[in-house]
C-alpha cells in the first residue's frame, strides 16, 4: 500500500463503491407501487409483454431483428471497452510521462508512482468487470434469439406459450440487466477519473453520478412514459 494514501482517499475510494453498488441494488429491487418503480423493472415488465406478444405472431422476424439490433449495441461496447483496456495498459509503461501531465492541472494532487499507478488499476478493474457483464449479456441475447427459433407455434395451447414466454422473458431481462451494469461501469470510471485530481473532487464526481443516475432511474420521462 503507498505511504501517501490519506484519511480522504480511502473515504473516497469506500464511497466509490458503495455508491455503485447501492444505486445498482436500488434499480433492480425497489418496487414501491406502481408510481414509486425504477427504469429498469418498468422495462422488464414491457419486455415480458414483448415476449408474450411475440409468441401470438406467427411472422417473427421484426422480433429477431430487434433482438439484433440489442446485440449490435452491446457488442460496440464491449469492442470499445477492450481498445480502453488496451490503452490503460499502454499508459502503465509510461506513467512518468502521465504523471507530469497531472501536475499542470489546478488543485491537482501531487502523489507517488505507486498510488498513481495504483488509481490507473482502479479503472482498469473497471473496464475488466465492464467487459465481462458486456460478454455475458451478448450470449444472453444470443440464447434469446435460440429461444424465439425454438418458440411453440401461435397456435400452441395458451399455457404452453405462457410457460415459455416467462422463461424467454427470463433470459432477455438478465441480457439488459447485465448490459445495463455494463453501461454503468461506464458512468462510474467516469466519476473514478477525478482521483486522478484529488480525492475531493472524486467524491463529488461520484455524488453527481450517483445522482444523474437515480433521477434517470426513478424520476426520468421516459421511466413515467413507460409506465403509463
Amino acid at each position: 500500500m503507498p505511504s501517501d494514501i490519506s484519511a480522504w482517499d480511502m473515504f473516497a475510494f469506500c464511497f466509490f463503491f458503495i455508491s455503485w453498488f447501492s444505486i445498482s441494488k436500488l434499480s433492480s429491487r425497489y418496487n414501491y407501487s406502481k408510481d414509486k418503480t425504477s427504469l429498469y423493472l418498468t422495462s422488464r415488465s414491457v419486455r415480458n409483454q414483448w415476449m408474450l406478444r411475440l409468441l401470438d405472431r406467427e411472422n417473427r422476424m421484426s422480433d429477431v431483428a430487434l433482438i439484433g439490433h440489442l446485440m449490435r449495441s452491446v457488442s460496440f461496447f464491449a469492442s470499445t471497452s477492450l481498445l480502453v483496456l488496451a490503452s490503460l495498459i499502454t499508459v502503465f509503461s509510461v506513467v512518468e510521462d502521465a504523471i507530469k501531465i497531472t501536475y499542470d492541472i489546478p488543485f491537482a494532487q501531487h502523489v507517488s508512482q505507486p498510488f498513481w499507478k495504483l488509481k490507473l488499476l482502479l479503472i482498469l478493474v473497471i473496464f475488466i468487470f465492464v467487459f465481462f457483464k458486456l460478454v455475458w449479456a451478448i450470449r444472453q441475447y444470443n440464447a434469446t434469439i435460440f429461444m424465439v427459433g425454438a418458440a411453440p407455434e401461435n397456435t400452441a395451447p395458451q399455457e404452453e406459450k405462457s410457460f415459455y414466454a416467462e422463461n424467454l422473458g427470463t433470459v432477455i431481462n438478465r441480457a439488459s440487466r447485465h448490459f445495463i451494469d455494463g453501461m454503468r461501469g461506464y458512468e462510474y470510471a467516469i466519476a473514478a477519473l477525478a482521483w486522478f485530481i484529488n480525492p475531493y473532487l472524486f467524491i463529488v464526481s461520484t455524488i453527481l453520478v450517483t445522482l444523474v443516475t437515480y433521477r434517470r432511474e426513478f424520476a426520468s420521462k421516459t421511466m413515467h412514459a413507460m409506465n403509463k
